[in-house]
C-alpha cells in the first residue's frame, strides 16, 4: 500500500542528540511522536530494538492532540470496564516513566463527574467501579457542595467521586519518553513529514523530505494526520479542532490543586463541561483550565493553527462560570487548539492493520486517550515485535467493523 500527502513547510533540520546511524536494518519504524508514538518510540528501545521515530513537527508541541499542560486521568472509566485494566497498567508507566526522569508525571487530586438523576457518566463509572472493585463514593449535589462550595449544582445531582482521579502532564510526558528513547539509542528524525509507506512481506518503507527508511516493522501513530495514511482502511475517523481555555485563579486558593478537584458536569445533551484545577505551571499557561468535551468542527489537520473559536471560549467561560460561580468576572488568560481524532464508536483503534501484519496502528483516541499512553505504547511495541500482545486490547481491534 501506499498513500501521498503534500507535507507542510518544515525546517530542514533533524534531533542532533539521535543515535549514530548504522547499516544494520532497523527493527522498527514509528511514525508519529506525540503521546502514543513517543512511548512505543521509548519502550521499543528499552527492549533493545534498533528503532527510529519520524515526526511531522518537533514534539512536544501544539499543533496536536498531546499538549495543554495537563490531561484528565481516572480509573471508574465511564465509557466501558474494558479500559480498567489498561488503565491500571497505564498508572503504573506513568509513574515509572516519571521516577526515571526524575520528574512527577501524575498528580492525584481527586475526581468528580456526574449530572442529573441518570446521567450516563455518573452510572458508567459505577458500573466500572463494581467490575473492578474500584474505590468511589457516589454522592448526590448537595453533599458536593458541602465538600466542595466552589461548586453550585443542583441538590439532586448523581455525582462519583474518585480519589485517584487527577491529571498527567502531556507535554512533560513526551519530553521523557523522547529522552529515555534517545538514552537507549533510538534514532529520531524531526520535522520529517512522511509522503508514502508501504508495506510487504519483506518489510515496510517510508518517504518523508529527509529521505526513505526501511525496517521490518512500521508503528503509525500520526493523530489527526492517520486519515491520510490509512485511508479507508480504518473506517469513521474524523478530526475535530477542540478549543481549551484557562481562567485567572486571581490567587483564589479554592481554585488550586488540593482544594479542588478535577471535574466534569452534564449539560443536558450538550457538550459537558470539564475542569482541572490551577497548578504551579511549570511553564503551562496559568490557572484553571476548561473545556467543552468534543464541542468543536470537523477539520483539516493543518486547520489546528487557526485562532481558536471566540464563540467557543464565550460558551465554555458562560458553561464554568454556571457551576463555578467565582469565575465570574475573572478573565480568561489564555485558549488553544487541540487536534481530537474521533473513531466511529469514540473507542480508541489499536491493533495490526488490515492488510499487513508488520504494521501496528493507533489512532481514533476521541478525546480521551492521553491517560493511556503508557500503555498503548506497550501494546504497540509487543506488537510491532512479535504481532501479538498480551494486553487486552482486543475490543480496540481496526478490524472491529469488519474490515
Amino acid at each position: 500500500m501506499t498513500t501521498n500527502q503534500t507535507p507542510p513547510a518544515a525546517p530542514a533540520s533533524h534531533d542532533s542528540r539521535q543515535a549514530t546511524p548504522s547499516n544494520e536494518p532497523l527493527d522498527a519504524i514509528v511514525v508519529g511522536l506525540g503521546a502514543m508514538g513517543a512511548c512505543a518510540l521509548a519502550e521499543l528501545a528499552r527492549r533493545g530494538k534498533r528503532v527510529l521515530g519520524v515526526d511531522r513537527f518537533a514534539p512536544p508541541h501544539d499543533l496536536g492532540s498531546s499538549h495543554g499542560g495537563s490531561r484528565v486521568i481516572r480509573l471508574s472509566y465511564f465509557e466501558h470496564p474494558d479500559y480498567v485494566p489498561l488503565l491500571r497498567r497505564a498508572y503504573e508507566g506513568f509513574d515509572r516513566l516519571g521516577k526515571d526522569a526524575g520528574e512527577t508525571l501524575r498528580f492525584e487530586t481527586g475526581l468528580v463527574m456526574g449530572g442529573p438523576t441518570g446521567n450516563k457518566v455518573a452510572a458508567g463509572m459505577l458500573r466500572s467501579a463494581a467490575a473492578h472493585d474500584l474505590a468511589v463514593d457516589a454522592i448526590d449535589g448537595g453533599q458536593l457542595m458541602k465538600r466542595h462550595p466552589q461548586f453550585r449544582v443542583p441538590a439532586d445531582w448523581e455525582l462519583v467521586c474518585e480519589a485517584r482521579g487527577g491529571f498527567v502532564r502531556p507535554e512533560a510526558t513526551i519530553r521523557t519518553a523522547l529522552a529515555a528513547a534517545r538514552a537507549a539509542g533510538a534514532r529520531i528524525e524531526l520535522n520529517a513529514p512522511i509522503d508514502a509507506w508501504r508495506a510487504d512481506e519483506a518489510g515496510v518503507w517510508i518517504r518523508t523530505i529527509r529521505g526513505a527508511f526501511s525496517a521490518k516493522s512500521l508503528v503509525l501513530s500520526a493523530g489527526a494526520w492517520m486519515p491520510a495514511l490509512v485511508g479507508d482502511r480504518i473506517e469513521g475517523l474524523r478530526p475535530t479542532r477542540e478549543t481549551i481555555a484557562w481562567i485567572d485563579d486571581a490567587g483564589d486558593p479554592s481554585w488550586q490543586m488540593g482544594q479542588m478537584p478535577v471535574w466534569l458536569f452534564d449539560r443536558g445533551g450538550k457538550p459537558e463541561i470539564y475542569g482541572v484545577p490551577a497548578f504551579p505551571s511549570m511553564g503551562e499557561p496559568r490557572g484553571m483550565k476548561v473545556g467543552l468535551h468534543c464541542r468543536g468542527p470537523e477539520v483539516e489537520p493543518e486547520e489546528s493553527q487557526e485562532l481558536p473559536d471566540g464563540a467557543i471560549v464565550a460558551e465554555t467561560l458562560s458553561a464554568t462560570r454556571e457551576r463555578v460561580p467565582s469565575a465570574a468576572g475573572r478573565a480568561c488568560t489564555h485558549a488553544k487548539n487541540c487536534l481530537y481524532t474521533m473513531s466511529a464508536d469514540n473507542h480508541f483503534v489499536v491493533g495490526l492493520h488490515p492488510d499487513h501484519a508488520n504494521v501496528a496502528v493507533a489512532c481514533g483516541f476521541s478525546g480521551h486517550g492521553f491517560k493511556f499512553a503508557p500503555v498503548i505504547g506497550e501494546a504497540l511495541a509487543d506488537l510491532a515485535i512479535d504481532r501479538t500482545t498480551k494486553l487486552p486490547i482486543g475490543f480496540l481491534s481496526p478490524t472491529r467493523y469488519g474490515a
